[in-house]
């Protein structure tokens, strides 16, 4: 049975949503024109697709931690319902990202996804 990752698609709606998801969660920081560049875009999305990765991960793993009904534990940590955090969840455990952050868990909710 294979671990390894699907290939996705480059640009997609995940990408738009990990964007959203950065903006959302962080402070509003003044960028200088210095630090602003032609890369400056590409980097932002994969530095937020990286953070929320980590972020759901996490959570994923010490879920428990927060007490209480997972389904709440979601609402209150990212604003999502239980359905749209299992989507995303489900998306994210095919990027290399998600296997390098935490492989143990990517590839346990992998082959849990296989099995049903």
């Amino acid at each position: 049975m294979p671990i390894e990752p699907r290939p996705r698609p480059a640009g997609s709606a995940d990408e738009a949503a990990a964007l959203a998801f950065a903006a959302a969660d962080s402070l509003a920081t003044v960028t200088t024109p210095a630090a602003s560049g032609a890369d400056t875009p590409a980097l932002d999305l994969a530095a937020a697709r990286e953070e929320r990765i980590r972020r759901v991960l996490d959570f994923e793993a010490g879920w428990t931690s927060h007490g209480g009904a997972k389904a709440r534990a979601i609402r209150a940590e990212f604003g999502w319902t239980t359905t749209r955090y299992y989507q995303v969840l489900d998306g994210l455990l095919e990027t290399p990202e998600a296997l390098r952050h935490d492989p143990m868990l990517v590839r346990r909710l992998l082959r849990l996804r296989e099995g049903r």
